[in-house]
């Protein structure tokens, strides 16, 4: 049986009254999805994981730092057969399933909005939206979780653009060899470029540390070590077709 597509509806108390939200009892529900995005507070607990990275949108062209949880399309190495998470931490993205939010105007009431096709929605069990037509304790403690994470959102947002405008953000292929008769390459992945360092001025040194920026540009960079994990992952799961991963990195010449 396949999952239905998602389908977020800004919430509201005339078309969404009787709803209610159960608990995940696993993470089954997580089993294709690849990636996830990132604040800027997660990158250390996510980075003695696996790979933190950014994703560029292609249609945009802006970065978004994300986990990353497998090495194929669909593939999340992090959830085993059982439905068990295997790291020590989950991305907040995922503790917020099925809510989300919209590009709304965040002082209006339908910024938020829930995947009404998520199995974890009902209309008989779990914690009700609304209560005599009012947002319930749930929905306004849910409101206040993603209002944290919008501005935590914004701030990660600022530290990506601190980057690209020093060209502190550089691209990298995985070349995965053992998929296919002839290796596989992925690009579009994008690190942090250590190289520049050495061209940042004094200025822009002491305002990453007012920013507290080093921390997390170093677990960026550390991170890159939790490729080794996923093979290490993928070997285990598919014991019959190991592989052999590489980072190429492309260097610039002038």
């Amino acid at each position: 049986m396949s999952e239905q597509k998602e389908n977020f509806q800004s919430i509201n108390n005339t078309e969404h009254a009787d709803l209610c939200v159960k608990d995940f009892s696993d993470c089954h529900h997580l089993t294709n999805t690849n990636n996830s995005a990132l604040v800027a507070e997660e990158i250390a607990d996510m980075a003695a994981n696996c790979p933190v990275v950014f994703l560029k949108d292609a249609d945009s062209g802006r970065f978004q730092l994300s986990a990353l949880f497998g090495l194929t399309p669909n593939e999340n190495l992090f959830v085993n057969e059982k439905g068990q998470w295997l790291g020590t931490y989950i991305p907040v993205n995922f503790n917020i399933k099925p809510f989300s939010t919209s590009s709304a105007d965040e002082n209006s009431e339908d910024w938020l909005c829930i995947d009404v096709n998520s199995p974890n929605v009902s209309k008989s069990e779990g914690k009700r939206l609304f209560e005599n037509n009012t947002e319930s304790a749930y929905l306004s403690q849910m409101r206040q979780q993603l209002e944290t994470i919008i501005d935590a959102s914004v701030q990660t947002e600022k530290l990506t653009q601190e980057l690209v405008n020093r060209n502190l953000i550089t691209e990298f292929k995985l070349i995965i060899e053992g998929l296919t008769e002839e290796p596989e390459v992925i690009h579009d992945l994008y690190t942090i470029n250590v190289d520049e360092f050495s061209y940042l001025t004094s200025e822009d040194v002491f305002m990453f540390h007012e920013m507290n920026y080093w921390g997390p540009i170093y677990a960026i960079q550390h991170s890159m070590k939790q490729f080794k994990k996923l093979v290490q992952l993928r070997n285990a799961r598919y014991a019959k077709s190991k592989i052999k991963l590489t980072l190429h990195f492309d260097k610039e010449t002038n």
